[in-house]
């Protein structure tokens, strides 16, 4: 496909240039965006997926949220669409180009990372994962192949829209995402909703492949690889590599920990202990019971011999007993009660899982379809209010509580936050260049859409004649509005007819040529027999032909005869 897509301009506007990546879904082409002057990356979704209805209402869904993100170690999604080419319909996403390598490439190159990269790296990608998981994103393929490293060392994750569409199929491990298994969570391989902390295990993954130059977990096959995930505790870094610090070894053990609960909490949770080593990493759990000593009680007649543990009291000190069986007495009380403390613990730590359930993230999902989720999972809803939003749509959830990850009692109510939106007039935008409209949009909270190109005989060239929505509609905050920009007057042809210019003088070919908007491209002379000297012997386009004003064409012009047969006739008219 690489000789096919070069040249193409898909919508009239991307120029591709080279094919620069292919995945499991789409190929990647480097691109120039000729209506901004910018290069872009253009994701081509492959044919198979290209021909499902389903899979591209998703695809565009998705394509559409990963859009809104705007970070730093986010590759910005700028445009999505598809045109017809070469008898077929391509659906493109329009990104950001970054200059540079994939994290994968890296390791490859470096074999491992030093601990300073590893760090550095990582609390980016945590960056960015903080970002999306506010928005209420999952990304869920998070792998050194979706990272990109520019020239100046800035990481930014890829891929946010159409790792989601991919995981929300059934899935089918196959040789194809023999990539993505090596850092797939547990729970995910298992096939069980995720959250948050699978993109977290998925980054341990990664941060492991970083520290010694290979994944934590491989196989001949993709379902092995997942199995290892989900049963498998993978080797300590530091017995791969004593290079790294023991308390990077430690983040990066605690991430890869199979019960998502063991996990951080949040990306927030993993950048602040990245940063600062002194952050502690031990998990706060129950205060310990304090330690009661164990009362044996014996039996005056216990023999040494059948019993090692028994407790030897003297027989020579008759007091030494009473008082040791007056000490018993006293601490029995106190021994039942703590028993009764140690057993009430151990009945709640022990009580059946049947019973708790981790509270899911419904953030981003609609009201409809979060009550649906959390009913299914055993829990209750509640809409406690509606609040003005510029990040979420209307009747999308924006706040829950409990939050993610919380393990509850099955029955609890969980308190949902819905967005009432924020709509706003769309602005007139007609007969403003670019720069004017992203101003007149931002100002309002509204944003450029998909942009496309028409001639027009009323506007000038580069200036938007058109958008939609239509002015002073409303819309919600952070929305797009397309708009179609101007390329001038369409231009038009005249024709005109060609001249007889055989037998005329060379300066009146060029005149005639002139009068009847032609033009002069090449003049040949050659030797006559018949057409006099300085005289139009051929023409390269015919007398009458009608043609495009402007068009080229080429004269003959004869030398006359030899100069042999000058000098005859010379000869001959002396004589």
């Amino acid at each position: 496909m690489r000789g096919n897509m070069e040249k193409i301009i898909l919508d009239n506007r991307y120029e591709i240039i080279d094919q620069v990546g292919i995945g499991g879904m789409a190929k990647v082409y480097k691109a120039k965006d000729r209506l901004l002057g910018r290069l872009v990356a253009i994701k081509i979704l492959k044919e198979a997926y290209a021909e499902d209805d389903e899979f591209l209402k998703k695809f565009n869904n998705e394509a559409q949220s990963a859009a809104r993100l705007n970070h730093v170690n986010i590759v910005n999604v700028y445009d999505i669409g598809e045109d017809m080419v070469n008898g077929r319909k391509l659906y493109y996403i329009v990104m950001e180009y970054v200059e540079g390598l994939t994290l994968k490439d890296l390791i490859e190159k470096e074999g491992s990372l030093s601990n300073h990269d590893i760090i550095d790296y990582s609390v980016q990608i945590a960056q960015a994962l903080k970002s999306a998981h506010d928005s209420g994103i999952i990304h869920r393929d998070i792998k050194p192949q979706n990272i990109l490293i520019d020239k100046y060392g800035l990481a930014k994750v890829t891929d946010f829209g159409i790792a989601r569409v991919s995981s929300n199929a059934t899935i089918t491990y196959t040789s194809s995402i023999l990539g993505t298994v090596h850092y797939i969570s547990p729970e995910q391989a298992k096939g069980k909703i995720v959250d948050e902390k699978s993109d977290l295990y998925s980054l341990g993954a990664v941060m492991y492949e970083m520290a010694v130059g290979k994944v934590p977990f491989d196989a001949d096959n993709s379902v092995g690889i997942a199995v290892m995930h989900i049963q498998d505790k993978p080797k300590s870094v530091k017995d791969l590599n004593e290079k790294v610090s023991d308390h990077l070894n430690r983040i990066i053990m605690k991430l890869l920990e199979k019960d998502p609960a063991n996990r951080f909490s949040n990306a927030s949770q993993l950048i602040e202990a990245l940063e600062d080593q002194s952050f502690s990493l031990e998990d706060k759990k129950l205060e310990d019971t304090a330690r009661i000593p164990i009362v044996v009680t014996q039996k005056r007649e216990a023999k040494p011999k059948e019993d090692k543990e028994a407790v030897y009291i003297s027989a020579s000190d008759e007091n030494d007993k009473k008082n040791t069986s007056k000490s018993s007495i006293r601490i029995w009380p106190l021994a039942l009660l703590a028993l009764l403390l140690v057993g009430i613990v151990y009945f709640f730590m022990t009580k059946s899982n049947d019973s708790r359930i981790e509270v899911p993230t419904v953030i981003n999902l609609d009201q409809d379809m979060a009550v649906r989720e959390l009913e299914k999972r055993g829990l209750k809803a509640n809409i406690s209010r509606t609040e003005e939003s510029d990040q979420y749509d209307k009747g999308k959830v924006m706040k829950q509580d409990p939050e993610s990850s919380i393990v509850v009692d099955l029955g609890t109510t969980v308190n949902l936050v819905v967005s009432a939106g924020r709509e706003v007039p769309v602005p007139d935008l007609l007969g403003l260049d670019i720069s004017q409209a992203e101003d007149a949009l931002k100002e309002v909270g509204l944003t450029i859409g998909k942009t496309t190109t028409e001639n027009s005989e009323t506007y000038a060239k580069d200036l938007i004649i058109g958008q939609d929505p239509r002015v002073n509609t409303n819309l919600q905050t952070g929305s797009k509005v397309d708009i179609v920009i101007s390329l001038g007057p369409e231009e038009r042809i005249e024709n005109t007819w060609v001249p007889n210019l055989i037998g005329t003088s060379e300066e009146d070919a060029y005149s005639l040529i002139s009068q009847y908007k032609l033009s002069l491209r090449n003049v040949d002379y050659r030797e006559s027999e018949e057409v006099e000297e300085g005289l139009v012997m051929d023409q390269s386009i015919s007398q009458g032909t009608e043609v495009a004003e402007g068009s080229a064409i080429d004269l003959v012009i004869s030398t006359g005869k030899k100069e042999e047969e000058k000098e005859e006739e010379v000869v001959k008219n002396v004589d």
